[in-house]
């Protein structure tokens, strides 16, 4: 018995001076990981393509605004989402597209932004487009008659 009592002091000696040592080995394993991770993501992507490539210059046409209800009647207040669709003609093409925002700010500057022209990206299904006032909206276009 007094042999054994000694043996597990030193295993537990043993085992809090390993602790440390452990977790800053597993710290560095982790951070070299990382640092590797993002050195390969760098190394592979693809080189950044010009912002300019797809971009055209528009006028928007229409602007409407539908206020979408989505809750039921609560005790706390509500934040309102609205619907915009907008048209956007760009040579001989008409876009229509939908925009989602509870931001007033987003809504006036494209009301702000009607009958001027407008630089926008098409890419797919959606419309990037940059207000007068430098606001980014993205939205995704539908069809001609919800404008």
């Amino acid at each position: 018995m007094v042999l054994c009592a000694p043996h597990r002091q030193d295993s537990k000696q043993r085992t809090l001076r390993t602790l440390p040592e452990l977790r800053r080995s597993v710290l560095r394993v982790v951070l070299l990981a990382t640092v590797g991770l993002v050195a390969f993501g760098y190394s592979s992507a693809h080189p950044p393509s010009s912002s300019s490539k797809g971009q055209q210059i528009g006028k928007i046409l229409t602007v409407r605004k539908v206020l979408e209800n989505r809750y039921f009647v609560s005790r706390y207040p509500q934040v309102h989402y609205y619907l915009l669709y907008f048209a956007v003609r760009a040579s001989d093409q008409t876009y229509c597209a939908e925009y989602e925002t509870p931001v007033l700010d987003e809504i006036d500057d494209l009301f702000s932004a009607k009958d001027k022209d407008v630089e926008f990206v098409l890419k797919g299904k959606s419309l990037t487009l940059r207000t007068p006032k430098g606001r980014k909206l993205k939205a995704h276009l539908v069809e001609q008659k919800q404008c």
